[in-house]
């Protein structure tokens, strides 16, 4: 599968993305978000922040109560969801350079947090709903994956 990214360009996918791969009750986005989590994973190009990760348990605790999930079925969930792709660290550098590009751009600290640890571990695309689709900061490029075209994910 080929997506909006070269064949060898690495990717992260925001906490939306991953959520909506694991959530069946959300039809077309569902299937979108597992067709493309499974595109990267199988070229070896798919990183998550680790933040990624743990707002994925967070939020996936929260659907999870009110489907019977557990606390150890959403962590092994989020140990499956790892073992898909790459895990960037969230360190000490990555918040630094979130604090510095929220004094050129006005994002959430959350989405900051995600942009600064694409940009410190070169990952130049990122998958998410929440910022405009195509928008670009300093390098990271956002891709709205409910936005593209079928054949661009495939």
């Amino acid at each position: 599968m080929r997506t909006a990214s070269s064949d060898t360009t690495n990717a992260m996918v925001d906490t939306n993305i991953a959520v909506y791969a694991y959530d069946a009750d959300e039809g077309r986005k569902h299937e979108r978000a597992r067709q493309l989590l499974r595109a990267l994973s199988d070229s070896g190009r798919l990183v998550y922040s680790t933040q990624v990760l743990n707002e994925f348990y967070s939020t996936m605790i929260r659907i999870g109560r009110k489907r019977g999930w557990s606390h150890d079925d959403v962590a092994e969930m989020v140990r499956e969801l790892a073992a898909t792709g790459k895990v960037a660290p969230l360190t000490e550098q990555v918040t630094f350079r979130a604090l510095d590009v929220l004094g050129r751009h006005p994002l959430p600290f959350w989405d900051a947090l995600i942009w600064a640890a694409a940009r410190e571990h070169a990952v130049p695309i990122v998958y998410s709903e929440d910022f405009p689709h195509e928008t670009s900061i300093e390098g990271v490029r956002f891709l709205n994956p409910f936005r593209m075209p079928e054949e661009a994910l495939v």
